[in-house]
């Protein structure tokens, strides 16, 4: 049964006046699905029993709360439609990870389940997350059981609610500040749903069943949220999350009243729709500062306005950073207040010194142990036949030593808490493998991003990773012929314009447009904090570089000494 909700739309005139419009439209398919779902369950456990390769449309609706995609094959979809045979379906699994942070127990058991289930490779996300992909169905119980042993999960990891908790890798590695080594952590346990509906379908009904049930979180109610909620806590000098693309960003500082606490950044988001011109990429505005101890309360008070604001009739238009745009920073503040029963404080001003940090190669830390960063080419963990062997290095050094693991929001991975005595084995185990460190790397390749995109995303309109290594060459290639080569050039390509790579924030963004055309943006940059401009519309794959020319040549013979690219085509003007 259709339900129809009346929306309230909050907006300024320009004229320093509000305008409230009132309108009346049907909810979305997905907002009934999540509402007759008992929390989550609806028909799971009956599809997963049956030897269907495939699942219902409204099981697919809520497989993404349990951190799974239903996809098929892209490579193969024609040639099994031109035979009459159905589509080779298989699933994505997300894992949750907060921060990025893994044991040598927990890794060893990721690797495992690259072999028993999934395609033999283990993908680092840009939220910090882990991905499997080409799992078939029968595959899923497994894989849950295996994670929830080594105290991980999937749930969470997608769906209308706050997703995996992202955090700079130094906050974590440095012990000085325990609650800032804890903070993600933290917050996933707190904004985490909590029906049991997971560990009944998925992992252990018997265990499940001596579970408390306790009551779903009053800020996710039966339907939880209109879309999904990132949250990401920056370092208070270092941008590697990209803290300004979040729903909420914290950037750590002190108050001079009220002390240590993190001043509070909502509405930001970069994904958009060709389909819908009223969607756009968005920057995160600051909105308050809040202590250690009002943390949560106030993030709680943020997703309570966005579950009553959001939009639930257009999933196109429903995430927070559109609730924010419409009425501004200053009437979403207010309504934040009404939730939270108090007014909140003015933030302080941002950080000046705000570069991203690759975190790549070795490092020593406050307490003597070292660490190493290991550049993960488009985020995919795989041994390669004949080249780099990442994988086995990995599981080697998990099986010999007493470290941590961090995933990176650059889709990279850290070994830290390496003991001085051990740094010639771990040196030596990445030489064998073939794994080369940051002084190898080329000045694109050091930081260039892209989402997974085709065979496997049902989003892809077109190629991202597996066009990434050849692009990343040919502007290299580019720059080396300006003596442009010593200068880095952040690149982030993605397969539409959903953003998983982030391409918006980017100082080039090359964003699907087409099956066989892409979009170029420049302009963005490493703080994060700037959003790129569109350059050329509908480019073939092969002259994206040579669109770029003119730009580069411009570069090389009128920027200032050591300005980034993104900052000298922000200055002079593209067009």
């Amino acid at each position: 049964m259709t339900k129809w909700i009346r929306l309230v739309t909050i907006s300024h005139t320009g004229m320093g006046e509000i305008d409230v419009t009132t309108e009346t439209k049907p909810e979305t398919a997905v907002e009934e699905i999540k509402r007759s779902s008992n929390f989550l369950r609806g028909s799971l456990g009956e599809e997963l029993d049956n030897d269907v390769a495939s699942v219902s449309n409204d099981a697919e609706q809520l497989l993404k709360f349990h951190g799974i995609y239903s996809q098929d094959n892209r490579d193969v979809r024609r040639e099994r439609a031109v035979k009459h045979e159905e589509l080779d379906y298989i699933f994505m699994i997300r894992v949750a990870i907060p921060g990025g942070r893994v044991s040598p127990d927990q890794w060893l058991a990721l690797d495992r389940i690259a072999s028993d289930v999934a395609d033999g490779s283990i993908r680092l996300t840009t939220r910090q997350a882990v991905q499997y992909h080409g799992v078939l169905k029968d595959g899923l119980r497994p894989l849950a059981r295996s994670l929830d042993e080594q105290l991980m999960t999937s749930f969470g990891a997608c769906g209308d609610v706050v997703r995996n908790v992202v955090s700079c890798p130094g906050l974590q590695s440095d012990q000085s500040d325990e609650r800032l080594h804890e903070i993600t952590s933290r917050l996933a346990r707190t904004f985490r749903a909590t029906t049991n509906a997971h560990w009944e379908i998925f992992v252990n009904g018997d265990k499940a069943a001596s579970r408390e049930e306790i009551a779903e979180r009053s800020f996710y109610g039966d339907t939880y949220l209109p879309r999904k909620f990132k949250i990401a806590v920056a370092h208070p000098h270092d941008n590697c999350v990209d803290v300004f693309a979040q729903d909420v960003g914290l950037i750590p500082g002190v108050h001079p009243m009220a002390g240590d606490g993190f001043t509070l950044l909502v509405g930001g988001g970069l994904g958009r729709s060709y389909a819908n011109d009223d969607t756009f990429s968005r920057l995160a505005d600051p909105m308050t500062f809040v202590t250690y101890d009002e943390l949560e309360e106030v993030i709680a008070a943020i997703v309570a306005t966005y579950r009553d604001l959001g939009d639930r009739t257009d999933r196109k238009r429903a995430r927070m950073k559109y609730v924010v745009a419409d009425m501004g920073i200053e009437q979403f503040r207010k309504e934040v207040e009404v939730r939270l029963g108090r007014d909140v404080r003015e933030p302080l001003e941002l950080p000046t010194r705000f570069d991203a940090d690759d975190h790549l190669g070795w490092r020593q830390l406050g307490d003597g142990t070292w660490q190493v960063g290991v550049r993960v080419s488009a985020g995919r963990v795989r041994d390669d036949e004949g080249g780099t062997t990442l994988r086995t290095a990995l599981r080697e050094i998990a099986e010999q030593l007493p470290v941590a693991f961090f995933i990176t929001a650059q889709q990279d991975i850290i070994v830290s808490a390496i003991r001085d005595s051990d740094r010639p084995l771990v040196e030596a185990l990445l030489a064998r493998h073939r794994v080369r460190l940051d002084g190898a790397l080329g000045v694109v390749e050091r930081t260039a991003l892209a989402c997974p995109a085709l065979p496997t995303c049902g989003q892809a309109l077109t190629e991202a990773e597996r066009r990434l290594p050849e692009l990343v060459d040919t502007i290299e290639d580019e720059l080396g012929r300006r003596k442009l080569g010593r200068r880095s050039l952040q690149l982030r390509m993605t397969g539409c314009p959903n953003g998983c790579a982030r391409p918006a924030v980017a100082e080039v963004g090359i964003v699907g447009r087409t099956k066989s055309t892409y979009d170029v943006y420049v302009g963005g940059g490493p703080r994060g904090d700037r959003l790129a401009t569109l350059f050329r519309e509908k480019v073939p794959f092969a002259e994206i570089s040579t669109v770029l020319g003119p730009l580069f040549d411009r570069w090389e013979s009128e920027s200032d000494v050591d300005e980034s690219f993104g900052d000298f085509v922000t200055r002079v003007g593209v067009s």
